[in-house]
């Protein structure tokens, strides 16, 4: 029989023993409870019905007989009145009432027959109380009293008879309770002692054979006995007993392969350990060795295992406790000057991991890092920021005046131009050993970038020692420089600030603006001579201020359309005819009236608006040259910053595209000073330019130190004869210049164009030497766009009069 059948059959007995009991208990106290009930109400309520009458005939009574006490002789024998009759009535009528309730319930016959005598004088006195007296009242009270006492011992004799029954039949109906509830009891246990001889007993042995097997027991009995529940698992524990003894077999034989596999995998992690290019121990919870590898018996010794670890550290730092998985890291250094980086690493049970990495090496490199950081790698001088550094340090720590100056190499670039860069190189050093000479050790002498030098010289303690100063560096170098056996001379501008500490000033100065008080008063050496030196003062700062007003004025004017295009004539002399415009650009602005461009194209250039700037003037230049006649070219200058820009190219097709302006009739003007850096790539985009079909022209040729080499790596296709030739013509040096630069033209295919004409003679001299197309105030001044038609007309109506050319010499020298 199975488990589950056993206890099925267990319960369902149990629950019919629970049910019979359940209601033999109901059965009897049903009955208990309606005997209770009937005693109530046939016995107990009865009684109490009739002693309350009795108490209210008593208690009339009493008064009555109270007040005939005190009453006459004719009040006694006087018909009952007033309150007495209204009580008497009262209490005959509540007893009547009663009487007729109690002698409805079960009461005892007798009790029956004295109630219904006592009712006979309460029917006499409630139907001839009119003529009743006082005595006979009382008389017939005591009556219905004594009636009323009697039937009352009656009923309380009764009541302990049926209060004996009850009594009997509730210890009756207990004891079969009890009875009821042993006989489950006892089931119950002989329930409980089938499921532990026939469940418990088996499952017990069960589980004693499951642990003998779980605990590797010898000789243990696997016979299946009890429920088939207790069979089947002894069956399965029989299959596990198997099974295991097949998996012990070949867990044993993969343990000695395990074994043979950790001790190659030993032998590999010290191999490991002993390649890697950092010591490395391990230390227990009592600081003592576990492992090493080979670097670290060669720093430290070879030791044995358990070896204490202080025999081979001596700095306690390195056996101090840490907590599980707590790292740190510091350096130390060897008697023998090796510096290691040690790293620890906490483990279980209060070990130490330790790593010893020689950084000797990487120490070197990164101070040296740290010194090229700070320093130019030209000339081994202090940078702009190491400068900086000392600078603000000495303004926050300086308690003596001090002075600062700012060098420029006024001639270094055309040097490197002329000379090569390693004798431009060799010039800046030493340039920076002989501003060193100047000053004593406490100076700093620093280069800030390109040809610009900085000084600190604490020795300059007053305004007259800053002078001398600035003195002692241009005289340094009015003597030339020996460089790789050629003598160079090198001038050198300087600005000085000469600062005095103050408690006020500690906080609103920093280096930034002592440096910047040098570059204003350095400017304005620049403006004189070479070889110049200047100390700041307060009023230079306005210009400055004057500078910004201006550069915001500038993005203000970008954005609300303040420039304007002026365009001045090209002047065909030998076709007689306006050839073309050259569009120049006009600041109108709003309080200020009209600004000159040598006034904000420089600021333009070096704030980058120039680049915003120029893209407007291209566009606005092509949109107003589409309307001319074909014949008529508009040329534009460009800023050599505007070709840093990615997008130059880019720029100028979206100008040509938008205003359908051929490109053949757009002419670019640059200046010798576009060369001057990155010309590589400068030649590539002015290629791409001119492969679009767009004129190139050198603008003021002849002025700067190379133009005959431009010529030679870019093919212009015209060159501008700057006015500075044009102007005095009457020297015959100029003169020289002009016809050499119109020969050169010739020779290179390239045409040629003056400008600066101012008088009708230029003309005619220029004329004469082969130049044939002119510019400048003689034919007209820069008009706005609306006066241009009547400019052409103008200069078409002179070419009769004064711009006629007389005779065909001229004419014939001209072509």
């Amino acid at each position: 029989m199975s488990i589950r059948i056993r206890l099925i059959a267990g319960c369902m007995v149990f629950a019919c023993l629970t049910i019979a009991f359940g209601f033999l208990a109901y059965t009897k106290q049903t009955a208990s409870i309606a005997q209770m009930g009937l005693f109530y109400t046939d016995s107990v309520r009865p009684l109490t019905r009739i002693t309350s009458s009795l108490t209210n005939i008593n208690e009339v009574r009493s008064r009555l007989a109270g007040f005939l006490e005190v009453a006459g002789e004719e009040t006694r024998r006087s018909p009952l009145s007033g309150r007495n009759l209204e009580d008497v009535l009262a209490a005959i009528s509540e007893f009547r009432s009663q009487a007729d309730e109690v002698l409805a319930a079960d009461i005892p016959e007798p009790a029956a027959r004295t109630l219904r005598d006592a009712l006979y004088p309460a029917r006499l006195v409630d139907s001839g109380y009119a003529s009743l007296t006082h005595l006979t009242m009382v008389r017939e009270l005591n009556k219905i009293a004594l009636g009323l006492e009697k039937a009352a011992r009656q009923m309380r004799s009764d009541l302990e008879e049926r209060k004996d029954t009850a009594e009997n039949a509730l210890a009756s109906t207990t004891v079969q309770n009890v009875v009821g509830l042993a006989s489950v009891l006892l089931a119950t246990i002989g329930f409980a002692f089938f499921l532990i001889r026939s469940i418990a007993g088996p499952v017990r042995r069960l589980a004693d054979t499951a642990q003998a097997i779980a605990a590797d027991e010898p000789g243990i009995s696997l016979e299946a006995k009890g429920p088939s529940e207790v069979r089947r698992a002894m069956d399965a524990l029989r299959e596990v007993a198997t099974s295991y003894e097949e998996l012990k077999s070949t867990l044993h034989e993969k343990t000695n392969l395990l074994s043979g596999q950790i001790a190659t995998q030993q032998d590999q992690l010290q191999a490991a350990l002993d390649n890697m290019t950092q010591a490395l121990c391990m230390l227990n919870g009592q600081k003592q060795l576990l492992l090493c590898n080979g670097v670290f018996a060669a720093r430290f010794g070879e030791f044995e295992p358990l070896t204490p670890a202080k025999k081979f550290f001596t700095d306690p730092q390195l056996t101090a406790p840490l907590r599980e998985h707590e790292t740190d890291s510091h350096h130390m250094q060897t008697p023998e000057g090796v510096i290691l980086d040690v790293k620890r690493r906490g483990m279980a049970g209060k070990g130490l991991l330790l790593t010893f990495e020689d950084i000797t090496e990487r120490e070197r490199i990164s101070q040296r890092l740290q010194h090229l950081a700070g320093h130019d790698g030209l000339t081994d001088l202090p940078n702009r920021r190491k400068f900086g550094e000392e600078l603000d340090q000495l303004l926050r720590s300086a308690r003596k005046p001090f002075a600062v100056a700012v060098i420029d190499i006024r001639n270094f670039k055309s040097i490197n131009d002329t000379f090569g860069h390693p004798v431009g190189d060799a010039l800046l050093r030493s340039c920076g050993d002989r501003m060193a000479s100047l000053v004593d050790a406490r100076a700093s002498v620093a280069r800030l970038g390109g040809d610009e030098f900085a000084i600190i010289a604490p020795q300059a303690r007053s305004g007259v020692e800053a002078d001398a100063l600035g003195a002692s560096i241009v005289e340094a170098f009015d003597q030339p420089f020996e460089i790789d056996g050629r003598r160079i001379f090198a001038s050198a501008s300087v600005g000085l600030v000469a600062h005095s500490p103050s408690g006020d000033d500690k906080d609103a100065i920093n280096a930034d603006i002592m440096l910047q008080n040098c570059d204003l008063a350095l400017y304005k050496a620049k403006e004189e001579r070479q070889g110049a030196y200047r100390i700041f003062q307060p009023a230079m700062r306005q210009k400055l201020k004057q500078r910004r007003e201006m550069e915001l004025d500038l993005q203000v004017a970008l954005e609300q359309d303040q420039f304007e295009l002026y365009y001045q004539p090209f002047v065909d002399i030998a076709e007689n005819r306006v050839s073309g415009f050259e569009a120049l650009l006009r600041w109108r602005h709003p309080e200020k009236g009209m600004i000159s461009p040598g006034e904000f194209v420089p600021l333009a250039e070096e704030t980058g608006l120039i680049e915003r700037l120029g893209i407007w003037c291209v566009e606005t230049a092509c949109a107003e040259a589409a309307s001319w006649p074909a014949s008529m070219i508009i040329s534009v200058n460009f800023s050599p910053v505007q070709f840093k820009s990615a997008s130059l190219v880019a720029d100028i097709d979206r100008a040509l595209q938008t205003s359908g302006l051929a490109a053949n009739r757009l002419q670019i003007e640059v200046t010798e000073s576009l060369f001057l850096d990155e010309s590589d790539e400068i030649l590539k985009i002015l290629s791409e330019l001119r492969r679009r079909g767009l004129t190139i022209s050198m603008d003021d040729f002849g002025t700067g130190y190379s133009s005959l080499g431009y010529l030679s790596r870019f093919p212009f296709d015209k060159i501008k004869i700057d006015q500075s030739f044009v102007r005095d013509l009457a020297r015959s040096e100029n003169m020289a210049i002009v016809r050499s630069v119109i020969g050169l033209s010739r020779a290179l295919n390239m045409q040629v164009i003056a400008e600066g004409i101012e008088t009708q003679g230029q003309m005619r001299a220029l004329f004469n030497e082969g130049c044939r197309e002119m510019q400048g105030y003689f034919f007209s001044r820069p008009q706005p766009k609306e006066e241009l038609p009547a400019t052409i007309a103008a200069i078409t109506k002179r070419f009769t009069t004064d711009l006629a050319i007389e005779g065909p010499k001229e004419r014939s020298r001209a072509a």
